[in-house]
């Protein structure tokens, strides 16, 4: 298996497993290849494998029956489905979903931010932030709209729109040596405001998962405020709940 990018080969070989669940090859209650013959397939090891099926295994897409096999788990083939416990920006969910994602930025501005943002991202009185709005779309649907916030110090260069069209993350990471290590996050039922609708073209009537996250940095600081609103109708996400003690 060819390497697509820096993620490691297991990620990429749990993505592609994944992939043939969502795309119907492998269907709910199919027994999955072997390790062997899953490790000829990909052209990797059959440890890389095995760390692929353990991590498919944990979010409960595939079930290992000791003695018997892996069976692809009920349910595993949702609309948009991904593991809510992953920390990814949208364009790395998206390719790992593979979805073909293009984004319009709506309004990108620098700004003196309320009493809000300014705790949540434990600003200084005074201190700029860098406000960004876009829409993400699908087949040429709007699926996602999102906010993200953060502060004016952390961005290197100039500020342009152009800029902004892909990963924010990779942004942050590539250009501005800033790397996302964690986040705190709610995720509740959310409508969209009527003339924000009509901005983006899609019904007022929708149903929307809305995920409000602070992002931090690996010294704990704040370092991006953000709230992504994901289409009820085109999204799942799965969280896997233990029972403990």
């Amino acid at each position: 298996m060819a390497a697509l990018e820096r993620r490691p080969l297991t990620t990429q070989v749990r993505d592609q497993i994944l992939h043939m669940v969502q795309q119907g090859h492998l269907q709910a209650g199919d027994r999955l290849p072997t390790e062997f013959e899953l490790a000829s397939h990909f052209q990797v090891s059959r440890a890389t494998i095995r760390e692929a099926l353990k991590l498919l295994d944990q979010e409960r897409i595939i079930l290992c029956r000791h003695g018997v096999g892996r069976f692809v788990a009920p349910g595993s083939a949702g609309v948009f489905t991904d593991a809510i416990s992953n920390l990814k920006s949208v364009t790395e969910m998206a390719r790992d979903l593979h979805i073909t994602i293009s984004t319009q930025v709506i309004s990108l501005r620098e700004e003196i931010p309320d009493l809000d943002v300014r705790e949540k991202l434990a600003l200084q009185p005074g201190m700029a932030v860098v406000s960004l709005e876009r829409v993400r779309y699908a087949e040429g649907e709007p699926v996602i709209y999102s906010t993200d916030v953060f502060p004016r110090q952390i961005v290197t260069g100039p500020i342009n729109e152009a800029a902004f069209q892909g990963s924010l993350c990779a942004i942050m990471e590539d250009e501005w040596n800033v790397r996302l290590e964690y986040s705190r996050s709610i995720v509740r039922a959310a409508l969209l405001d009527p003339e924000l609708c009509r901005r983006i073209n899609v019904p007022d009537c929708l149903a929307w998962l809305s995920m409000e996250q602070i992002n931090y940095d690996a010294q704990d600081r704040p370092v991006l405020y953000s709230i992504d609103y994901h289409r009820g109708d085109k999204f799942e996400f799965q969280v896997i709940r233990q029972r403990r003690g």
